[in-house]
């Protein structure tokens, strides 16, 4: 309890920084062109740093990584109050998090082998919270609430869930526990935003 206590504690603090990055990404476009550079020129880092030995991996994610930052920048740009572009946002950060602490608070049986930390308890957390995303209708009365952005809300909770299974598994071929040491208690970049990444792509095409 103590080790989730202050792993807990880590994962919060970093959290706090991220209200005024999504600001920035939500209201000013310039500096969301700059965010999205720099958080390819990372990934891009961190997955050679993973794959520098699976020559094949690193060229079948690096063209992922391309398609998911092209996925973002169109979906990004092609919704004018970026609303829901904060909406897809809330799914994932919410996903994470319920899959975190019902994970290692009720633990129980393991999804897969491929990662040994994720649960079905952890799994149920996550699609439970992710559906509070939907408060980011409360600010548009033009967007409209009925049965569509529940089942939107939990299967891109699953989809976030899968796209941290495939990197889960890329890690373990390669016997590296996190990309990186960037981000205390959460690991690197691609720890947080390897759910995201395919959520985007998902989310390009359905909204």
């Amino acid at each position: 309890m103590e080790v989730f206590l202050n792993n807990f504690q880590k994962r919060f603090i970093i959290s706090l920084f991220a209200f005024p990055l999504i600001y920035l990404l939500i209201y000013k476009k310039f500096f969301f062109s700059i965010i999205i550079y720099i958080t390819f020129l990372i990934s891009f880092y961190e997955w050679y740093k993973i794959n520098k030995k699976k020559k094949f991996l690193f060229v079948i994610g690096l063209f992922f990584l391309f398609f998911a930052t092209y996925s973002t920048i169109v979906f990004y740009f092609k919704n004018s109050h970026n609303l829901l572009f904060l909406w897809v946002l809330l799914i994932v950060w919410l996903s994470d998090i319920g899959g975190y602490i019902f994970g290692k608070l009720f633990g129980g049986k393991k999804i897969s082998r491929v990662s040994p930390n994720k649960t079905w308890s952890g799994a149920f957390g996550s699609i439970v919270l992710s559906q509070f995303a939907v408060v980011v209708f409360f600010f548009d009365s033009t967007l409209e609430i009925n049965l569509k952005p529940f089942l939107i809300q939990f299967w891109l909770s699953v989809i976030a869930q899968v796209g941290d299974l495939i990197m889960s598994y890329s890690k373990r071929l390669n016997q590296v526990k996190d990309s990186s040491k960037l981000l205390p208690g959460h690991g690197g970049i691609l720890d947080r935003i390897d759910g995201l990444i395919w959520v985007m792509v998902v989310a390009n095409i359905l909204l």
